[in-house]
């Protein structure tokens, strides 16, 4: 073997002479090579494995599915290797019944390789994902986590994706230098590293989600008919993906933390919430130790500037009913919605999360 390969993606294999020519001909000696080298990197069988399946389905004529992993070039530059290695079988022999089976073969190959791509079409609805990446006009980098544990990607920039089970992302090779781009099809958490001038863009089935440098979640799997976007910190924008040359495009969402947004794919409408259990953020605007959530003769709107700030929710209450009401509680150990549920109960309001924010109604001081 003349590389290592340690550092190989999938279309680096696919460029690859030994590994080409062990795909269309494989020998005792290349076989070995192989399997000692497999057992001594075991980490690159995603990438080999992948590249042995492209190499099989651009061999039955499934060149539209590979495109969404290889670009059309290398594509090319192995339609021509098989070529030629079939050739020698033409060659050789010049009985007119080993030609006359030959052709037979050949023929059977040809209905193989059609029966198959007619099924592909058939039975293969392109998803968004692959339909996205199959634009791309440069080599791209892609990570499959086949795993059941979630899989830690450490991009270009410095961010970091936890890619979660069953689920793939891709970025171009020059990712960091023009754009911050990334492509998902399933669920990830992304740590996104600062930076002004290249915002960091999620492309996940129909919604693009745009940040410049925070922690959030989407999942967008294929098979759902939904896209999930939750922040944990910063500030995010989701909008959905919709061509350039659209002359009118839907308005997005900005998210804040604790905030999610749910877009139906069937409707495409986008329906913006509180996350199931909001946690508590550091923020520069809170005490250095944070509240106790301890409150003896507390007023009430001191109350909840607290739980906003804490919880980096907004909260919309009448202030002048409201002035001059005191909470006196231990709130030390409840939930977000806890809280509320203490505060309203304290002055006989009731709340709603609305927008993902939280509206107060009602409440006057002359509750007990």
């Amino acid at each position: 073997m003349k590389h290592d390969y340690q550092n190989f993606s999938t279309p680096d294999f696919l460029t690859d002479d030994f590994f080409v020519n062990h795909q269309l001909g494989p020998t005792p000696q290349s076989t070995n090579a192989w399997d000692s080298w497999l057992a001594q990197y075991p980490h690159k069988q995603q990438d080999y494995q992948q590249a042995v399946e492209l190499v099989a389905a651009i061999r039955l004529g499934l060149t539209a599915y590979a495109q969404t992993q290889v670009p059309e070039e290398t594509i090319q530059q192995l339609l021509i290797r098989i070529q030629r290695t079939n050739a020698p079988l033409r060659s050789t022999g010049g009985a007119a019944r080993r030609w006359g089976r030959m052709r037979w073969v050949a023929a059977a190959a040809v209905l193989l390789a059609v029966g198959i791509g007619i099924w592909w079409q058939a039975t293969h609805q392109a998803t968004p994902y692959e339909q996205q990446l199959a634009t791309l006009t440069t080599t791209f980098s892609e990570k499959i986590n086949t795993t059941r544990q979630v899989q830690i990607i450490h991009l270009p920039d410095q961010s970091v994706v936890s890619l979660a089970p069953q689920s793939r992302l891709s970025y171009q090779s020059d990712f960091g230098q023009q754009n911050r781009t990334v492509y998902l099809s399933g669920e990830a958490t992304f740590a996104v590293k600062k930076n002004k001038g290249k915002p960091f863009l999620v492309h996940a089935n129909e919604v693009v989600t745009k940040v410049v440098g925070t922690r959030f979640t989407v999942r967008a799997f294929a098979r759902e008919n939904s896209v999930q976007v939750q922040v944990q910190s910063g500030q995010v924008s989701v909008y959905p993906n919709e061509p350039m040359t659209s002359s009118v495009r839907q308005k997005g969402v900005m998210l804040l933390p604790n905030q999610q947004v749910v877009f139906n794919r069937e409707t495409a409408q986008f329906n913006k919430m509180l996350v199931n259990t909001p946690i508590l953020l550091a923020s520069p605007t809170r005490q250095k130790k944070g509240p106790s959530f301890v409150y003896n003769d507390t007023p009430i709107p001191q109350v909840l500037q607290e739980l906003k700030e804490a919880y980096g929710v907004d909260i919309r209450y009448n202030r002048e009913a409201l002035a001059n009401c005191q909470l006196n509680s231990s709130m030390t150990s409840e939930s977000f919605e806890q809280k509320l549920t203490i505060v309203c109960a304290t002055v006989g309001a009731t709340y709603e999360i609305i927008d993902g924010q939280v509206v107060i109604n009602g409440g006057s001081c002359e509750q007990p």
